[in-house]
């Protein structure tokens, strides 16, 4: 009962994240171009909603077809482990190398949109990793 309880909490809080952040993306771009159009609320709250239900159908099916197999072991485990291990120093070592040869180039400043798009990419690398390496 416990269990249920915190995951209905946090399903809530996290649906009423998205959903903010949704609001005041709407509010954002209203104030920016003066004209603060209401409707796509109901875009933010319907497409919140329906991911939402999507998600609860799906795990649903896929509950139904596993039975009781479970989804990550020992070995999945280690493995995750051991590759996020691997990854975080290869992005230590790697950004320091990058930092200290950019310094002895001589640059000065860093445009923050080639930051966001470095991070983005490691993120992206990260994530493929994980997947790949869950299913090994």
């Amino acid at each position: 009962m416990k269990n249920k309880k915190a995951l209905y909490i946090s399903w809530a809080f996290l649906m009423g994240c998205i959903m903010t952040g949704g609001l005041i993306g709407i509010y954002l771009i209203g104030k920016e171009t003066g004209e603060y159009d209401y409707s796509l609320a109901y875009s933010v709250v319907g497409g919140t909603a329906g991911g939402f239900l999507l998600f609860l159908l799906y795990s649903k099916v896929m509950k139904k077809r596993r039975r009781n197999v479970p989804s990550f072991d020992e070995r999945s485990l280690i493995l995750m482990q051991r590759y996020l291990m691997i990854v975080l120093y290869a992005l230590l070592i790697g950004s320091g190398a990058a930092l200290i040869t950019l310094y002895a180039l001589g640059v000065q400043m860093i445009e923050t949109g080639m930051l966001i798009v470095c991070l983005m990419g490691v993120y992206f690398v990260i994530g493929i990793g994980a997947l790949i390496t869950k299913r090994l």
